[in-house]
Protein backbone atom coordinates (compact mmCIF):
# COMPACT_ATOMS: atom_id res chain seq x y z
CA UNK A 1 0.00 0.00 0.00
CA UNK A 2 2.92 2.38 0.38
CA UNK A 3 3.75 2.83 -3.30
CA UNK A 4 3.10 6.46 -4.18
CA UNK A 5 2.80 7.93 -7.65
CA UNK A 6 2.56 11.50 -8.85
CA UNK A 7 1.32 13.96 -11.45
CA UNK A 8 3.06 16.96 -12.99
CA UNK A 9 2.45 19.17 -9.95
CA UNK A 10 3.77 16.58 -7.51
CA UNK A 11 6.89 15.02 -8.93
CA UNK A 12 9.32 12.35 -7.77
CA UNK A 13 13.05 12.75 -8.30
CA UNK A 14 15.43 9.89 -9.08
CA UNK A 15 15.60 8.91 -5.41
CA UNK A 16 11.80 8.38 -5.38
CA UNK A 17 11.29 11.22 -2.91
CA UNK A 18 7.99 12.93 -3.62
CA UNK A 19 8.22 16.66 -4.30
CA UNK A 20 5.40 19.11 -3.67
CA UNK A 21 5.63 22.78 -4.55
CA UNK A 22 3.98 25.10 -2.04
CA UNK A 23 0.83 26.88 -3.29
CA UNK A 24 0.00 24.23 -5.91
CA UNK A 25 -2.83 21.70 -6.17
CA UNK A 26 -1.15 18.33 -6.73
CA UNK A 27 -3.00 15.03 -6.88
CA UNK A 28 -1.34 12.19 -5.01
CA UNK A 29 -2.09 8.69 -6.32
CA UNK A 30 -1.71 5.75 -3.93
CA UNK A 31 -1.68 2.19 -5.28
CA UNK A 32 -3.29 -0.34 -2.96
CA UNK A 33 -1.76 -3.83 -2.69
CA UNK A 34 -3.74 -6.74 -4.16
CA UNK A 35 -4.25 -8.47 -0.81
CA UNK A 36 -6.47 -5.61 0.45
CA UNK A 37 -10.15 -5.80 -0.57
CA UNK A 38 -10.89 -2.14 -1.32
CA UNK A 39 -14.63 -2.70 -0.91
CA UNK A 40 -14.00 -3.32 2.79
CA UNK A 41 -12.23 0.00 3.43
CA UNK A 42 -14.19 1.76 6.17
CA UNK A 43 -11.99 4.82 6.73
CA UNK A 44 -8.86 6.39 5.26
CA UNK A 45 -6.61 8.97 6.88
CA UNK A 46 -3.80 10.71 5.03
CA UNK A 47 -1.35 12.88 6.95
CA UNK A 48 1.50 15.17 5.99
CA UNK A 49 3.64 16.27 8.91
CA UNK A 50 6.61 18.54 9.50
CA UNK A 51 8.65 18.86 12.68
CA UNK A 52 6.48 16.15 14.34
CA UNK A 53 3.27 18.15 13.78
CA UNK A 54 0.49 17.16 11.37
CA UNK A 55 0.07 20.00 8.85
CA UNK A 56 -2.34 18.29 6.41
CA UNK A 57 -5.02 15.90 7.74
CA UNK A 58 -7.39 14.26 5.24
CA UNK A 59 -9.88 11.40 5.51
CA UNK A 60 -12.10 9.22 3.34
CA UNK A 61 -14.48 12.05 2.41
CA UNK A 62 -11.49 13.94 0.90
CA UNK A 63 -10.29 11.14 -1.39
CA UNK A 64 -11.50 9.32 -4.49
CA UNK A 65 -11.23 5.54 -4.56
CA UNK A 66 -11.00 3.61 -7.83
CA UNK A 67 -11.45 -0.07 -6.99
CA UNK A 68 -10.81 -1.11 -10.62
CA UNK A 69 -7.41 0.61 -10.75
CA UNK A 70 -6.82 -0.17 -7.04
CA UNK A 71 -5.97 3.47 -6.35
CA UNK A 72 -6.79 6.15 -3.83
CA UNK A 73 -6.31 9.70 -5.08
CA UNK A 74 -6.06 12.84 -3.01
CA UNK A 75 -6.09 16.33 -4.50
CA UNK A 76 -4.43 18.85 -2.24
CA UNK A 77 -5.68 22.43 -2.25
CA UNK A 78 -3.50 25.53 -2.31
CA UNK A 79 -4.20 26.04 1.39
CA UNK A 80 -2.89 22.53 2.13
CA UNK A 81 0.42 23.01 0.37
CA UNK A 82 0.82 26.55 1.73
CA UNK A 83 0.53 25.09 5.25
CA UNK A 84 3.86 23.34 4.59
CA UNK A 85 7.23 25.03 4.91
CA UNK A 86 10.00 24.39 2.39
CA UNK A 87 12.17 21.45 3.37
CA UNK A 88 11.42 17.91 4.46
CA UNK A 89 7.95 16.61 5.34
CA UNK A 90 6.54 13.13 5.86
CA UNK A 91 3.48 11.48 4.34
CA UNK A 92 1.56 8.58 5.91
CA UNK A 93 -1.64 6.69 5.11
CA UNK A 94 -3.75 4.80 7.64
CA UNK A 95 -6.68 2.59 6.66
CA UNK A 96 -9.36 0.95 8.79
CA UNK A 97 -11.17 -2.04 7.25
CA UNK A 98 -14.75 -3.00 8.10
CA UNK A 99 -13.57 -5.97 10.19
CA UNK A 100 -11.51 -3.65 12.43
CA UNK A 101 -8.14 -4.38 10.80
CA UNK A 102 -5.97 -1.26 11.02
CA UNK A 103 -3.24 -0.70 8.41
CA UNK A 104 -0.56 1.98 8.07
CA UNK A 105 2.32 2.77 5.76
CA UNK A 106 5.74 3.78 6.94
CA UNK A 107 6.27 7.53 6.78
CA UNK A 108 7.41 8.50 3.28
CA UNK A 109 9.66 11.51 2.86
CA UNK A 110 8.43 14.51 0.86
CA UNK A 111 10.55 17.40 -0.35
CA UNK A 112 8.56 20.65 -0.15
CA UNK A 113 9.67 23.23 -2.72
CA UNK A 114 9.47 26.96 -1.93
CA UNK A 115 7.63 29.59 -3.97
CA UNK A 116 8.64 33.25 -4.26
CA UNK A 117 5.48 34.74 -2.77
CA UNK A 118 2.88 33.16 -0.47
CA UNK A 119 -0.83 33.40 -1.03
CA UNK A 120 -3.75 31.62 -2.64
CA UNK A 121 -4.15 32.37 -6.34
CA UNK A 122 -7.67 33.36 -7.33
Amino acid sequence: MNQIYNNSACMCNNNRTMQITRGTTPTILINIKNDIDMTTIHQVWIYISQQNKVKVDKEISDVDMDTEKRQISLRLEQEDTLALKSGDAFFQIRILLEDGTALATVANKISVIEIYKDGVLS
